[in-house]
């Protein structure tokens, strides 16, 4: 199996450290314009290119691992049936992933003002131990607010609720119990509605869970790549 990682908004391929280091056969891409090129619009756009990707590069026998936007990012590849693909990993993630009306707003004003991003936006990772925190929180701020904004405004417009019964490869869906951003009850939708799922809870985590849990995620990870290999 070949493991291809997917981060979320504003975030780069610093976030899956501690997976890429674990498990061999596996890369972490960073997304157009996280720093490099021009951020993409859509979730759909960005299930394109993650495609177009995994042609370039030959990858077959490919589990997808997305987390938050980049589990949105995932579902979409899925639905494009591509042979590459055989199984995902959505980790604090959803069916629809809409974003607080004053985190957009609060945001549009900063990219207007061609602002820093906020670093209200940085207090999801306050649980990761360094030095990955500050890796990730200043790969954060070199892709900026405007990726930010991107990113949340693809969030916002990304839902496949009505779609997920199409989804018959098997995927392991991973979230923490304290995470507010994509709560829980988002992945036991998930888990309900797709054919061939499971569902692992992750006592005390937030929304960064694989970074601040990682021996428990990718364990995790681990049985479920075995599960579906025998």
């Amino acid at each position: 199996m070949n493991l291809v990682f997917i981060h979320g908004s504003g975030c780069s391929h610093h976030v899956w450290s501690h997976q890429v280091s674990f498990f061999q056969n596996s890369v972490a891409v960073d997304l157009p314009g996280h720093p490099e090129g021009d951020a993409l619009l859509s979730v759909t756009a960005m299930s394109q290119w993650v495609l177009t990707t995994l042609e370039k590069q030959n990858l077959d026998n490919v589990v997808l691992v997305g987390h938050s936007l980049g589990g949105a990012v995932v579902l979409q590849a899925a639905l494009a049936h591509s042979h590459r693909v055989k199984a995902l990993v959505l980790i604090g993630s959803g069916s629809r992933l809409k974003v607080l009306p004053q985190f957009l707003s609060a945001l549009t004003e900063i990219v207007e003002k061609k602002g820093p991003l906020p670093e209200f936006l940085l207090t999801p990772n306050q649980g990761i131990d360094e030095p990955l925190r500050t890796q990730i929180n200043t790969a954060m701020k070199e892709n900026g607010s405007g990726v930010m904004l991107t990113d949340f405004l693809a969030c916002n417009d990304f839902d496949v609720m009505n779609e997920l019964s199409n989804i018959t490869i098997p995927v392991q869906l991973i979230v923490g119990s304290e995470d507010v951003m994509t709560p829980v009850k988002y992945s036991r939708f998930l888990n309900e509605q797709l054919p061939n799922a499971s569902l692992s809870v992750v006592d005390g985590a937030t929304h960064m869970v694989f970074a601040e849990q990682p021996d428990s995620v990718n364990q995790c990870i681990q049985r479920f790549i075995n599960s579906i290999s025998n």
